[in-house]
């Protein structure tokens, strides 16, 4: 599998930094962290889906993968340059995004990235997230960017929003 088109376009902008340590949640089968590892990046990706994280391990052999929950991270104190969600935050329950916020930034370096896309629907219905959704969640830190987009798949088109967060 290939990167997300979105993630190769913020690192030709320079948006993810110079490759440091990377933590990808909700990584799946690894693909981004598997293209940010042959780019210099060293880092861990998180995942609750143990078959997932098999098949992930398969296809990036000397990439680390863990089973774990995104509000609690097997991952130092202020060790990450970037955190990297391409489709983790939007499955969380409402009641989860601050315990999120909250060990993001405990795991970030000051200074570190949050790359997020947070999708709008959830199996093509509307899920009730929205800008102001990564605004309250978010309070605390900088917006660098945040833009609506429309990630385009094989059979559907899907509305998200793309932000980048400054720990």
């Amino acid at each position: 599998m290939e990167p997300s088109p979105e993630l190769v376009a913020a690192e030709a902008t320079g948006a993810l930094g110079k490759p440091g340590v990377v933590v990808d949640l909700g990584c799946g089968l690894g693909s981004e962290l598997g293209y940010l590892a042959g780019r210099g990046w060293h880092g861990i990706g998180v995942d609750l889906s143990v078959p997932a994280l098999a098949r992930a391990r398969d296809r990036h052999p000397g990439v680390t993968f863990a089973c774990a929950d995104v509000t609690s991270l097997p991952v130092r104190a202020g060790s990450a340059d970037l955190l990297l969600d391409r489709g983790c935050f939007h499955y969380l329950p409402a009641g989860s995004r601050g315990d999120y916020a909250e060990e993001a930034a405990r795991v970030l370096r000051p200074g570190g990235r949050l790359l997020l896309r947070m999708c709008l629907t959830s199996a093509g219905v509307p899920n009730g997230l929205d800008v102001q959704t990564i605004r309250a969640t978010f309070s605390a830190w900088q917006l660098a960017s945040m833009t609506r987009t429309d990630l385009v798949s094989d059979t559907r088109s899907m509305p998200a929003i793309l932000a980048i967060l400054l720990n």
